[in-house]
């Protein structure tokens, strides 16, 4: 059973990626295109040596960086694809994000501390920092697509709403495996690939089809939303 829940996401992640090379996504979205490619890669790297200890832990340790690599890479790119030219203080927002994550990502390392240690330890905090990036920015496109109107069938909403998913799962399956131990483990195991899986289902539902363009931004609306906004960072500055 668990052989083949391993597998699940290895076949939604083939499937994904024949979608997106059959609808040009990568030219869309190129840095998914390569994280998803790169998953795809590393699933049949680690099955080929599933047998071997000492090189499955190595093949595990070299991908989960590559995966911590390419998932604020293309968490950066939904970022850029949504908030780009939306208002002057929006190039602060992923920077903010970023350092909030590391600040989460350090005090969650504290109160869950992870059983590696060296170099490893790095990784172990660096994927952490990247879950919580992954949720943040969900947050953040979430509400300025519903602010700015934009259409839902964007691929950027879909790359951020199945990393949400997941990486909220993982965060919180964390903290339980903190609460109950070894005990959780085999449930831990299993809801990260049922999590994993959907976060999959929902790539694959925004990329069967080329994405349509956004209707043009109605610039009054636009103006009357930054007025707005303006006004109520002014009230906080006042309210300091």
């Amino acid at each position: 059973m668990d052989l083949l829940l391993r597998y699940i996401p290895l076949a939604l992640l083939s499937l994904l990626l024949a979608l997106m090379a059959r609808n040009r996504a990568y030219r869309v979205c190129p840095a998914f295109f390569t994280y998803v490619a790169f998953g795809v890669c590393a699933d049949i790297a680690r099955f080929a040596v599933d047998n071997r200890h000492d090189a499955y832990y190595m093949v595990f340790w070299a991908t989960e960086a590559g995966y911590c690599i390419l998932g604020i890479a293309a968490m950066y790119e939904v970022y850029r694809s949504v908030l780009r030219a939306r208002s002057r203080w929006t190039h602060l927002v992923f920077p903010c994000v970023v350092a909030l994550a590391v600040a989460l990502s350090l005090a969650h390392a504290r109160s869950v501390p992870p059983q590696v240690h060296g170099f490893f330890l790095y990784i172990v905090v660096g994927e952490v920092t990247v879950r919580f990036v992954q949720v943040l920015i969900f947050l953040v496109v979430g509400t300025m697509a519903a602010f700015f109107g934009l259409r839902w069938r964007r691929y950027s909403l879909g790359i951020a709403a199945g990393f949400g998913l997941y990486s909220t799962i993982e965060l919180l399956n964390s903290i339980k495996i903190s609460d109950f131990g070894t005990r959780f483990a085999f449930l831990w195991r299993t809801s990260s690939l049922v999590a994993y899986s959907f976060a999959v289902l929902i790539w694959i539902w925004f990329f069967r089809a080329p994405q349509k363009e956004d209707p043009p931004l109605d610039p009054e609306i636009v103006a009357h939303y930054l007025t707005t906004l303006e006004q109520y960072k002014d009230w906080m500055r006042r309210m300091r």
